[in-house]
């Protein structure tokens, strides 16, 4: 289905590609009223329209451009609050009041979306992977993103494991938001963060005096998820006796609460995470082994960012747009140098040093470009300039030499994707697509690698 979407910033491209991945979608992406007209004759009317209603754009000249161009049914219009009464009556127009966060924006956007039955092949307020913060789209991320898909709509326990910073809770949000439950409580338990005197009555819960300071009942976190899905975070945390406890509610589906007798039935879907390899646990002796093949039914392992490189461009490019939106700024562009740093750094915090890293910046910066000196080069993540373990680019070339190896260095980091590398290098699509002409008509023949890249594709795969 071919959908157009009118977003100058760019903020809808995570949840529109996060739809377009489960319902089949062909979304093109265009910056102006003018692009759009262009892309409409061009290919003809899409199945949706989608617009990011941003100044000095209003409502209503927004409105009469819309029905200039036959574009009155079906579309969606994400704008501020106290615009939509300022828009001529347009029949199908879909109205969403920009939401605080990239998640609320998303989750209304996949409501609109079920309520117009433009679901595709898997319609439904459920959303994707992408839509919950999974950004990239090498073989690594692919790989975790296609056992998600699998294990989603069953419910199956899931155990997640990988380093910290990888995204652990981000991957169980998305087996949640695709499963039968996604309507139901999705409850979150960290154990890092709770006393280990105090687990069990944060697990199950607890009656009024059956210890020290209970003096009131408390409802555990089994119930509270209750019918929906329980993500007990850095399970390795939890001690041998809770352990014990925990796999006699797995396996007969209900708790008793502390200091209570009555047991209390469960119907969770239950999936786990650690930083740890909680196989080697089982070996030292410090995780039942019992446990683990409870919890590990479906196991997730989650690629450290090192690995997944191919990744770093598209998360840099998200980062910078979901900031400077967050800190009202203008999206700011990297100089070469800043680039070169960021690919070619080793982020042992992974994806969330990388998030903290370009925050920082964004926050720092007082000009349209980051460049190193806003950089957190004191973090081990950052290669410094002196660092030549990963050559940057090669001395003796000419400025056309420089500008083209720059380019194809660009398009590697964000995987082939055009418009992120554009977006980047703070020149517009049309005038990239012009160089890779010139590059192609020259012969060069690495351009092969980025054929067949889509020109707005942000898959999925933080």
């Amino acid at each position: 289905m071919n959908v157009l979407v009118l977003d100058e910033t760019m903020e809808l491209s995570a949840p529109i590609h996060g739809l377009a991945s489960i319902c089949g979608w062909e979304p093109h992406f265009v910056g102006s009223l003018h692009e759009l007209e262009q892309a409409v004759q061009a290919h003809g009317r899409p199945a949706l329209t989608v617009v990011n209603l941003q100044p000095p754009l209003t409502a209503w000249e927004l409105g009469q451009r819309l029905r200039g161009l036959g574009l009155e049914s079906p579309v969606v219009v994400l704008g501020a609050a106290g615009q939509e009464g300022a828009a001529p009556a347009l029949a199908g127009v879909q109205w969403l009041e920009r939401p605080a966060g990239e998640a609320e924006l998303a989750a209304a956007l996949e409501r609109v979306v079920s309520r117009l039955g433009l679901g595709g092949r898997r319609a439904g307020p459920r959303g994707g992977a992408g839509a919950h913060g999974l950004v990239g789209q090498s073989a690594q991320l692919g790989e975790v993103l296609a056992k998600i898909e699998k294990v989603a709509s069953g419910d199956a326990n899931v155990c997640i494991s990988g380093e910290s910073g990888t995204g652990k809770e981000l991957i169980a949000r998305a087996i949640h938001a695709q499963s039968a439950r996604w309507d139901r409580p999705l409850v979150t338990l960290d154990c890092t963060a709770i006393p280990e005197g105090l687990m069990e009555s944060h697990l199950f819960g607890h009656v009024r005096g059956s210890f020290t300071g209970a003096v009131e009942h408390r409802t555990g976190f089994f119930a509270l998820a209750h019918t929906g899905t329980l993500f007990i975070d850095e399970i390795s945390e939890l001690s041998m006796p809770l352990q014990a406890k925990l796999l006699r509610v797995i396996q007969m589906r209900e708790f008793v609460k502390v200091g209570g007798s009555k047991p209390t039935r469960t119907d969770i879907r239950l999936i786990t995470a650690s930083n740890k390899d909680l196989r080697r646990a089982v070996r030292e002796g410090s995780f039942r082994e019992d446990l683990y093949y409870r919890i590990a039914v479906v196991m997730i392992e989650v690629p450290p960012l090192r690995v997944r490189r191919g990744d770093i461009g598209l998360l840099v490019d998200h980062f910078l747009r979901k900031f400077s939106a967050a800190h009202h700024k203008r999206v700011p562009r990297l100089t070469a140098r800043a680039l070169e740093l960021l690919l070619g750094a080793e982020w042992p915090g992974n994806v969330r040093q990388l998030e903290n890293c370009i925050e920082q910046a964004v926050v720092l910066s007082d000009h349209d470009t980051i460049d190193v000196d806003v950089l957190p080069l004191g973090e081990p993540a950052v290669r410094r300039a002196g660092d030549t373990s990963k050559p940057g680019l090669p001395a003796g070339l000419t400025l056309r030499e420089l500008e083209q190896q720059y380019i194809l260095q660009t398009l590697d980091g964000v995987g082939g994707n055009r418009t992120q590398a554009a977006r980047l290098l703070g020149i517009s699509l049309r005038c990239l697509q012009y160089k890779l002409k010139a590059y192609r008509q020259g012969g060069l023949d690495q351009l092969a690698q980025f054929n067949g890249a889509p020109e707005s594709q942000h898959p999925l795969g933080v």
